[in-house]
């Protein structure tokens, strides 16, 4: 299953538009008082309405009408079922400039011998439902460019029989979830994406595809739909542009709570987040030795039963890893050497997350511990849930790691912080050199004293 970007409050909105004006009655008639309507030959033209000889009466011209163009519709509503009744003659059918226009209500019957509709500037409408044109046996032509439509459904292509060309472009489309990601599954020589004859043109407008062209967005969508693992769900949370122009998607997979023993072997290209929450997973080999995973920048492990983390030195990943979260697990300890490399080394680093682990609260561990807590405080952001277990010992049982007193842990005959390897090494070395440098200072004030060469010197060839 995938779950695709977030569905936005477009489609709730929407709906509740359709449900306010569901109950009225669009009727043509509505405004005859303000309408101007010009005919020529068997071309009618509107505006703000229609006159009432249109609508009213027993006018036979109306019956000969076959070009009709609707300008600056000044109601929320229009019933086309109406249309039909009052134009049966139409072939043409033309809405210019309506701005009100939110809905239309009927649709055209079976017996409709509209050939082309064209739709153009309803800043206000946000769809046309399918029903209004689905069983038009004439419709040859649909073209709504230039609207502010954000949604479409496959019906309103599929639908009439006859239908040619389709045109969408310069509208303001929704290409997530509940939009026109259903386009994503057709292919491309299916019936749909024949019949738009601007496919190519179309932009996307909502928030997270903005701008970037909604062939490539639907194509990326197909990618992760058909890419994503099972039983895990898959979302794409941003898309950015290369140099070139080229949408790169950053996509989350999230297989939290799907009581998984191990992670998934595969994952959709472009993934950048990982979610393993609440699952049964007890090592991280898994996910050290899969190439896939090399290049997410986000990995969350909270409330597995991983009871180490050595694997993770020496890992490429580590010294490039953007969130890191082993919250809620069996860890006792960390290789703390390595994580204080990896950290210091890691200019991507946001948040390392260790809370909620039976620590192990000893002099061996907690001073090098608690010295890695207090130098990344600004990354390890969850330092007040880093806590000693509980124990019978009251004064470290559930005690906050990072502020403890080091006395409570460690003798006084114990060493206070412990001494690295690194630093015994650096320590032999500063006090060769200050041998080699007292040595020097030495030689050179007896040799100007008395003139004597050191004793080196004499036995050198």
């Amino acid at each position: 299953m995938v779950v695709l970007i977030e569905l936005g409050t477009s489609v709730h909105i929407q709906r509740k538009r359709n449900e306010a004006y569901s109950s009225m009655t669009c009727s043509l008639m509505d405004y005859t008082a303000t309408a101007k309507c010009v005919l020529t030959q068997s071309q009618l033209s509107c505006r703000d309405g229609f006159t009432s000889e249109w609508v009213k009466g027993t006018n036979i011209d109306r019956y000969e009408i076959k070009y009709l163009e609707i300008l600056e519709w000044p109601g929320a509503c229009f019933n086309v079922g109406r249309l039909q009744e009052h134009f049966p003659e139409l072939r043409v059918l033309e809405f210019i400039n309506c701005t009100m226009l939110i809905k239309f209500k009927g649709r055209f019957e079976e017996n409709s011998k509209i050939e082309k509709i064209g739709i153009h500037g309803l800043t206000s409408l946000w769809e046309v439902p399918a029903e209004v044109v689905s069983q038009m046996p004439e419709l040859r032509e649909l073209d709504l460019r230039g609207n502010k439509l954000r949604h479409i459904r496959a019906r309103l292509i599929k639908g009439p029989p006859q239908l040619e060309r389709v045109y969408l472009s310069n509208n303001k489309w929704d290409c997530s979830d509940g939009g026109l990601d259903w386009l994503a599954m057709e292919r491309d020589n299916s019936t749909v994406k024949l019949r738009i004859v601007d496919y190519y043109q179309l932009i996307c407008n909502q928030r997270l595809y903005k701008g970037k062209p909604l062939h490539r967005v639907m194509d990326i969508i197909k990618m992760v739909r058909q890419t994503c693992p099972e039983p895990c769900s898959c979302a794409m949370t941003h898309v950015v542009s290369d140099l070139a122009g080229a949408v790169i998607p950053m996509i989350t997979v999230d297989c939290s709570n799907r009581h998984l023993e191990m992670p998934p072997a595969t994952l959709p290209p472009g993934t950048t987040t990982l979610r393993l929450e609440n699952n049964k997973i007890n090592t991280i080999r898994m996910i050290i030795q899969n190439p896939q995973y090399k290049k997410l920048a986000d990995l969350y492990l909270d409330n597995n039963s991983i009871s180490t983390v050595k694997e993770l030195e020496g890992w490429e990943w580590f010294g490039t890893f953007r969130v890191l979260s082993l919250r809620g697990n069996l860890l006792k300890q960390i290789p703390v050497y390595a994580f204080d490399k990896a950290i210091q080394a890691n200019n991507n680093i946001m948040h390392l997350l260790l809370g909620h682990n039976p620590w192990r609260c000893d002099c061996h561990f907690i001073p090098r511990f608690q010295a890695l807590l207090h130098k990344y405080k600004r990354v390890i952001r969850d330092q007040l849930d880093i806590r000693c277990p509980k124990s019978d010992d009251k004064t470290i049982s559930l005690a906050q790691i990072s502020v403890m007193s080091l006395g409570n842990v460690c003798s006084r005959s114990q060493v206070k912080m412990p001494i690295s390897y690194i630093n015994i090494i650096n320590l032999t070395l500063a006090a060769l050199i200050s041998l080699i440098i007292g040595r020097f200072l030495y030689d050179w004030h007896n040799f100007k004293t008395t003139g004597k060469l050191p004793w080196i010197s004499s036995i050198l060839p």
